[in-house]
């Protein structure tokens, strides 16, 4: 079947549901409800004149003109060559924004909600109702909008992994490098490597080159594989410092800040931690947590306590934080209390903790507290949980020295 016509069919069933209209009230005196129902499911190529009724009866117009609609492509393609690049959008949405009423009822409907969907709007819904009109590359396109929406990370993957397959561009191999991230598959990152290098070189898309470094030396940070890190981490720094996208900057700082406090070495993690405040735009929750925890742990209370201050207002004036950064912070504010590890509330807050970083983040912020963790369960004779989370960790680990 024609893929135009397909299109048709899911907007006028999306359209005629959405006014809670049955099928033989919109089709009376134009056709059949059963061929109105294989038009909606686009199992044929109707009549443009019994399109357009069956449009007006629904008080909505298709657009068919052909110079319209050859402005409507070309915008469209601009767009996601823009994408593909990590370029501004803004100009070409906007104009693509001033049609949007005729963009939704036209053959570029599905293309246009993604694209809404990338800038943010809350379209998903509406995209879902349209996935039977889609074609191969849109389905794609869908599945990175709904990163999200998984609550199962080895089956986001996989949908990834098919989607980079038609897409086959450096920008798509980043969205599965960044499934990979999540999945906590590190060594899958790795093996992206000469495949994701190789398209952005022949690209020419710079943004896409370094933003594969951040993934692998993110990949080592979460382990805090310091040499690696550090390696992966300069050859991003270096592609984009002297670009327009220095906004990755305070990233790349924090998570450089974020490793060095795991190794210990809290001089040098301040020193990047401090780097990526001053690039930031606004207060960045995560920056000022690790912060705290750099100070706290070296024993500089106040300079803690008042960067834990700083989180309490930055929750007040938002008005709106997530549990596991709660989490966090109430497990930072028991550090800076005098024999923690030995408090039971304690551990039960790293359970809680534990339970939530699993279930809404990825591996590397487990890493991050495990020693903390494996003393506190240590501390209070819980010999076999220390013993299971450290074969928790050290399985993820040997999969990644063994790449």
């Amino acid at each position: 079947m024609d893929s135009e016509y397909t299109v048709i069919g899911a907007l006028l069933k999306m359209e005629r549901i959405k006014q809670n209209k049955g099928q033989k009230e919109v089709c009376y005196g134009i056709c059949v409800p059963s061929y109105l129902s294989k038009i909606e499911h686009g199992t044929v190529n109707p009549d443009n004149e019994i399109i357009k009724q069956l449009y007006e009866r629904l008080g909505i117009s298709y657009e068919i003109d052909k110079k319209v609609l050859s402005e409507y492509r070309e915008g469209i393609s601009r767009y996601f060559h823009l994408l593909h690049y990590h370029m501004d959008t803004e100009e070409v949405y906007a104009e693509l924004l001033e049609a949007d009423s005729q963009l939704l009822y036209s053959a570029f409907a599905v293309d246009w909600l993604i694209i809404k969907g990338i800038e943010g709007e809350p379209v998903l819904p509406q995209i879902g109702r349209l996935k039977e009109a889609m074609s191969a590359e849109q389905k794609a396109y869908y599945l990175w909008l709904c990163f999200k929406e998984y609550t199962d990370s080895a089956q986001r993957v996989l949908d990834y992994e098919k989607a980079c397959t038609i897409i086959n561009n450096s920008f798509a191999m980043i969205q599965l490098c960044r499934a990979y991230f999540y999945h906590g598959d590190y060594p899958a990152i790795h093996r992206m490597e000469n495949r994701t290098v190789a398209a952005a070189l022949e690209e020419g898309n710079t943004y896409y080159l370094a933003e594969y470094y951040f993934f692998n030396g993110s990949a080592y940070a979460c382990l805090d594989m310091e040499e690696m890190m550090i390696a992966n981490y300069n050859r991003s720094i270096c592609l984009l410092q002297n670009t327009g996208w220095k906004e990755r900057m305070p990233d790349l700082y924090y998570n450089m800040g974020a490793s060095y406090i795991a190794l210990k070495k809290y001089k040098l993690g301040l020193e990047y931690l401090l780097k990526a405040q001053e690039l930031q735009k606004e207060s960045e929750f995560f920056t000022i947590h690790k912060l705290a925890i750099a100070y706290i742990r070296q024993g500089k209370m106040e300079e803690g306590r008042d960067c834990l201050r700083r989180i309490k207002k930055l929750f007040l004036d938002e008005k709106a934080y997530t549990e596991l950064e709660y989490l966090m912070y109430e497990e930072a504010c028991m550090e800076c209390e005098k024999g923690f590890l030995d408090n039971p509330e304690y551990m039960k807050l790293l359970d809680k903790l534990i339970k939530v970083i699993e279930k809404d983040s990825h591996f590397g912020f487990l890493y991050f507290y495990k020693e903390i963790i494996v003393k506190a369960y240590e501390r209070q004779r819980k010999y076999k949980k220390a013993l299971e989370f450290e074969q928790k960790i050290s399985s993820i680990v040997i999969k990644m020295n063994t790449k």
